[in-house]
């Protein structure tokens, strides 16, 4: 797998990351735009060595997802359920040389690792997150749903933003966003007012 040190490093010195800002850093890196939108004034997916880069959102700021593994998967598979597990436990096993290759790189003196969920409401099968400075550096496994590929992605996006919001469910997560608030319980309506019958005096035998 390709290091991805030189390139999360030069990203994290951007003051916003843009989508021209990040394309810059990244042709300067080596990596090659595929897929330009028309709509946006940057390509918006690149590879490089067997890696894939993905921008994502619409801007002013953006996201940038590199994926250094993916398997397709295979859903003929007689025992879809151990197979599965296994190409998660693939996945999940090529973790920690990335994590280990981010922490001695140039960018590790500068991550730290907070005691607050960096995930930004996306699930992953297992991950790690730090802080650099104003944004978040994410290396983890996840599958988006369960006919996409098992990938193992490092992204880098801005802290404490909401300029992008994808839907990213998990399959087999280890972080699950918290779900929206059950509607409170509708009010008991109020009793009638009762109103005291006065008995009318006793006349006696007649």
């Amino acid at each position: 797998m390709i290091d991805l040190s030189v390139e999360l490093s030069r990203l994290s010195d951007l003051g916003q990351l843009t989508g021209q800002a990040v394309e810059s850093v990244l042709v300067d890196s080596g990596w090659a735009g595929e897929r330009r939108n028309p709509a946006k004034e940057w390509a918006t997916t690149w590879s490089r060595d067997g890696a894939a880069a993905w921008i994502q959102g619409d801007g002013p700021f953006v996201e940038v997802e590199f994926t250094l593994w993916s398997r397709e998967v295979d859903e003929e598979r007689l025992d879809l359920d151990a197979y599965m597990d296994e190409l998660y436990d693939a996945a999940v096993a090529e973790l920690p040389p990335v994590v280990e290759r981010l922490l001695s790189g140039a960018l590790g003196p500068r991550l730290e690792a907070p005691d607050e969920d960096l995930t930004d409401g996306a699930d992953f099968i297992e991950h790690s997150a730090w802080r650099v400075a104003d944004k978040v550096v994410l290396a983890g496994v996840k599958q988006d749903d369960t006919d996409t590929p098992v990938q193992l992605v490092v992204v880098l996006r801005e802290y404490g933003t909401d300029q992008v919001r994808r839907s990213r469910g998990g399959v087999r997560a280890a972080s699950v966003s918290p779900g929206p608030s059950p509607p409170p319980p509708p009010a008991t309506p109020a009793a009638p007012a009762t109103v005291p019958v006065r008995a009318c005096p006793s006349t006696g035998p007649l």
